[in-house]
């Protein structure tokens, strides 16, 4: 099981309608985009201390999913901060480049904090929706708001397919660690090519296995 999963099913709202979480979940994404900066820090100020206590899970714990997607973030801000032109008073700050200045300059810095701020809104609220709801609340929702019994079935499938991937790489994982694998260096280099070969052999033949059953599925269909 997953880490989000385990805490989406022992949350405190787990009995509480899919419905009402789902309809305050699109409150809270109204907010994020509104572009009001004040509703914006409400939310960030709220939802985060209600999200840990909801999910019964630390504060260090649920920061910690940020390290990622900040990351990534930041990477990607600095491309849209960092400008270049000819003239140097159009930045706060710049160092000379060939004929012009390489900068930020102020309307870009304020771009970037609205993106930034409605970025960290949207993962706030998608992250208490998925500490709340159970993936079985999340499907029977989808059914209620008549998602497409083919997208249905294909999130179905992709969900239980993380799950084999996981268990396949762990149950690699833990036979090599106990052959002493990835005890040495240039040992431990061998041993995680040895199970991304192992793991994507293993994959593909589960996959035929699995296109051999939706195959028959189809032709069930087809017969009726």
């Amino acid at each position: 099981m997953f880490v989000i999963d385990k805490y989406a099913y022992q949350n405190r709202w787990k009995n509480v309608k899919a419905d009402y979480k789902f309809a305050f979940y699109l409150f809270l994404l109204i907010i994020s985009f509104s572009g009001i900066v004040p509703l914006q820090a409400c939310l960030i100020a709220s939802v985060i201390p209600m999200t840990c206590y909801v999910a019964r899970m630390s504060l260090v714990s649920y920061l910690k999913w940020y390290i990622h997607a900040s990351i990534f973030l930041l990477i990607s801000l600095l491309t849209f901060v960092i400008t270049y032109h000819s003239q140097e008073h159009h930045f706060l700050f710049s160092i000379p480049l060939w004929n012009g200045y390489l900068g930020i300059n102020k309307e870009s810095l304020q771009q970037a904090f609205y993106i930034l701020l409605r970025i960290y809104c949207s993962l706030i609220a998608t992250y208490f929706f998925a500490l709340t709801v159970p993936f079985v609340q999340m499907v029977q929702l989808f059914k209620k708001i008549h998602i497409p019994l083919f997208l249905l079935e294909i999130i179905i499938l992709m969900y239980r397919f993380i799950f084999l991937v996981m268990y396949e790489f762990l149950t690699i994982r833990d036979t090599l660690d106990l052959k002493f694998a990835f005890y040495k260096k240039r040992k431990n280099y061998k041993a995680w090519g040895l199970l991304a070969h192992t793991l994507f052999t293993k994959l593909l033949d589960d996959n035929e296995h699995l296109n051999e059953v939706l195959s028959l599925k189809f032709d069930g269909y087809q017969e009726e």
